[in-house]
C-alpha cells in the first residue's frame, strides 16, 4: 500500500522531527517515502539554516556580567 504523500516546508519538518538540522532536512525527500520538501520544488535547494526559536535559545549562553 503507497503511503500518501506529506509536503511541508523544512521549518515544520525541522519542529515535527525533533529540531533536526538542516543537512538531515534536506536528505529527508532521498530517503523517506512520502516526504517532500516545498522549498526543494521552487527553489531547487534546502535552506542552510534554520531560524528556529527554541534552537537558538538551546544555543543561547549564559552571560556572565
Amino acid at each position: 500500500m503507497a503511503r500518501k504523500l506529506v509536503r511541508a516546508i523544512a521549518i515544520k519538518w525541522h519542529k515535527i522531527l525533533s529540531y533536526i538540522g538542516p543537512n538531515a532536512i534536506k536528505q529527508l525527500p532521498k530517503h523517506v517515502n512520502g516526504v517532500e520538501l516545498t522549498e526543494l520544488t521552487t527553489t531547487k535547494r534546502a535552506p542552510l539554516k534554520i531560524e528556529c526559536e527554541v534552537c537558538l535559545l538551546v544555543k543561547h549562553r549564559q552571560q556572565i556580567s
